[in-house]
């Protein structure tokens, strides 16, 4: 077993393309949204804090259930409509300061999901 291990050709391909997958899924990891979820128009888990460097690139994915109509984030003045679960918002930070990030609802009524956070 340890031959096998250590002897070259084929056993090298494997290493290399453990380490080749290793470091794919490091930057998938890094590079996924954050995760929301609202239902019966609150945030599950509580308002999230959200924060980035600018020039970071925000990435959030937020599940919604029939109560939502879109998701806007204040300040930026993004919105993505809710017809269809997950909700996926995608834009530059490029805007230093504090933003709320809210699901506006079906009945006419926000909700607070997120504070979204972008230092210098």
């Amino acid at each position: 077993m340890l031959f096998a291990v250590l002897s070259g050709g084929d056993d090298d391909e494997g290493d290399r393309t453990t380490t080749a997958t290793t470091a794919t899924e490091a930057t998938t990891i890094a590079d996924a949204p954050e995760s929301l979820a609202v239902a019966s128009g609150e945030p599950v888990g509580g308002v999230k804090r959200l924060t980035y460097q600018r020039g970071d690139r925000v990435r959030v994915e937020v599940t919604v259930d029939a109560s939502v109509e879109e998701i806007h984030v204040h300040g930026y003045e993004v919105t993505e409509p809710a017809a269809k679960s997950p909700v996926r918002l995608s834009f530059p930070a490029d805007i230093d300061g504090l933003f709320e990030i809210e699901a506006h609802l079906a009945d006419g009524a926000d909700a607070q999901i997120a504070e979204l956070r972008v230092n210098p």
